[in-house]
């Protein structure tokens, strides 16, 4: 039987430390029927410095697998993932955001399930996240240990936040149509969560095939993030119900989902306190108690906090938890480092 084809997209944007660390991570996969779709977002640094002399030095076989394009005017993470996507030309999908990295025998793993279950639109694999400065290492699913379909976009949807930790079946994009993801949303989540809930059903790869890098200067920990997540949960109920895939419970629940991770990045910012007050207005319009199918307990508690806490006692639990994991951090360094000696 003919191996699967994959098509892997790389979006860079000042990226010079990490890019080239992200490109070996292709290569060095035990498999062979894959392209490379590298999109430079107008990059400052010498982030394509860096992509050139990654081509120029590797093997003929490899380099003819790369393609290189180089954006003129920066368009942000999700119009270079779209750029790229105009020029893949294999059988299934994958993300590799360019700070991060695979982890050896990825590919193969997916060519398995494929083979094994050929009507399956979407796979999702484990991750590692690393912290950039203490080098922490948690698996982000370490517990499920389930393998296999998933019919349900609510067994998984603590998972439907991210693109790059996913393959999706090329076709199966191309039926979706999803417009142009505009810079006012989140990059990852409405993209992700659309093709979830509009697949009839994707397959749970319990395999630890990504390292995604925790870097405080990310653009997940931006202030702008805030003002980005109405505008993400507007434009995925408009597309779930273009697409007759519209459910009230789940659409509440990923919501709930967007707005409790960003709001545990808490700054003191009027901006946080501004997106604190519409989440409150957000909640109230919910009914949760008797409809959340999924296990998502630690964001209910969050979602009951919101709405009976006033707001000098939130953000002190939020501060207080930070404080926590913090001290934590640096017991565990300290602990690691005396027995290292």
């Amino acid at each position: 039987m003919k191996n699967s084809s994959f098509s892997v997209i790389v979006p860079t944007f000042n990226v010079q430390d990490y890019v080239v660390k992200a490109l070996d991570s292709v290569f060095v996969q035990d498999y062979e029927n894959f392209e490379v779709i590298v999109v430079d977002d107008a990059s400052t640094d010498s982030t394509a410095q860096k992509i050139e002399e990654f081509i120029e030095h590797s093997q003929k076989s490899d380099s003819e697998r790369i393609k290189f394009i180089k954006c003129e005017v920066n368009g942000g993470l999700s119009t270079a993932r779209e750029e790229g996507l105009k020029y893949a030309k294999n059988e299934w999908i994958l993300f590799l955001d360019s700070d991060d990295w695979y982890n050896e025998g990825l590919f193969r793993k997916l060519n398995k399930v494929i083979q094994n279950n050929p009507d399956i639109n979407i796979i999702e694999f484990n991750f590692d996240f690393i912290d950039e400065y203490t080098r922490n290492k948690r698996i982000a699913y370490g517990n499920r240990g389930v393998s296999g379909i998933r019919k349900s976009a609510e067994e998984n949807i603590m998972t439907a936040l991210a693109v790059w930790n996913k393959c999706f079946k090329k076709s199966f994009l191309d039926n979706l149509n999803l417009p142009p993801i505009p810079r006012t949303v989140l990059d990852d989540a409405p993209f992700s969560i659309c093709a979830l809930l509009t697949a009839k059903y994707f397959y749970w790869l319990n395999f630890i095939g990504y390292g995604y890098i925790e870097r405080n200067n990310s653009l997940s920990k931006q202030l702008s993030m805030y003002s980005r997540v109405f505008s993400s949960i507007a434009f995925i109920e408009k597309e779930l119900k273009r697409l007759n895939s519209y459910d009230e419970i789940q659409f509440k629940v990923i919501s709930l989902n967007l707005m409790s991770s960003n709001l545990r990045r808490h700054n003191d910012s009027l901006e946080y306190k501004n997106f604190y007050d519409e989440c409150k207005k957000m909640f109230r319009s919910f009914d949760l108690k008797k409809e959340i199918k999924t296990p998502m307990i630690y964001n209910y508690r969050f979602y009951k906090r919101v709405l009976l806490y006033p707001y000098w006692l939130f953000k002190l639990r939020i501060k207080i938890s930070n404080s926590e994991r913090f001290f934590r951090k640096k017991i565990k360094n300290f602990i690691l480092s005396r027995g290292s000696k």
